[in-house]
C-alpha cells in the first residue's frame, strides 16, 4: 500500500517508512535564535541525502555525465522541532519515477524521538546537459536502476517505473 502525501500522512512517518538513511550531526550554526534547526538547514539535509545517494549508489558526477537531474520543484513540512546539540536520522524514497522525473521525499528524525520533524522532498527532472532539455529516452538507466529500492512504499512498482 503506497504512503499518502497529506499532512496528517506524513506527520506519521516512521523511520521504517524510508529505505535509505544517513547521520547528520547537528552544528552550533544550524540553530536560529529559538534554538531549533534554522529552515534553510532542512532543504540543505534534503539536498544532501539525495545527492550522496546518486553518487554512492548510481556514480553520478557533475563532471562526467552530458545528464544532469535538475530540481523542479520542493516543499518541506514541518511537525517538530530538531536542534542542536543532537544527531539526525535522515531517510530517504522515491515516491514517484516518471520517464524522465523523479520525486524524493525526505523524513527527518532527532535521535531519541520517534516524532518525524520534518518531511520534504523536491521532483527533480534529467535533462541534456548541455541544452537544457529534457531526455529523449528519459531518466538514465544508470540512475533508474539504483532507485528501484526506493520505491518501496510508493505503491510503484518496475514496471510503472518504467524500466
Amino acid at each position: 500500500m503506497a504512503l499518502g502525501l497529506d499532512l496528517a500522512a506524513k506527520r506519521q512517518r516512521q523511520r521504517s517508512d524510508y529505505p535509505y538513511h544517513e547521520d547528520y550531526r547537528t552544528r552550533w550554526n544550524d540553530n536560529d535564535m529559538f534554538h531549533h534547526l534554522n529552515n534553510p538547514v532542512y532543504g540543505v539535509l534534503i539536498d544532501s541525502i539525495i545527492n550522496s545517494y546518486l553518487i554512492q549508489q548510481a556514480g553520478y558526477s557533475m563532471a562526467n555525465w552530458k545528464q544532469i537531474g535538475l530540481v523542479g520543484s520542493t516543499y518541506c513540512d514541518y511537525f517538530g522541532a530538531a536542534q542542536y546539540p543532537g544527531m539526525l536520522d535522515v531517510g530517504l524514497r522515491v515516491v514517484r519515477m516518471g520517464k524522465s522525473s523523479i520525486m524524493y521525499e525526505v523524513g527527518i528524525f532527532q535521535e531519541g524521538s520517534e516524532q518525524v520533524k520534518a518531511v520534504g522532498g523536491f521532483t527533480q527532472i534529467w535533462v541534456d546537459r548541455a541544452s537544457s532539455k529534457t531526455l529523449k529516452d528519459g531518466i538514465p538507466k544508470e540512475v533508474k536502476e539504483p532507485l528501484q529500492p526506493l520505491l518501496e512504499g510508493s505503491g510503484q512498482d518496475s514496471k510503472t517505473a518504467k524500466l
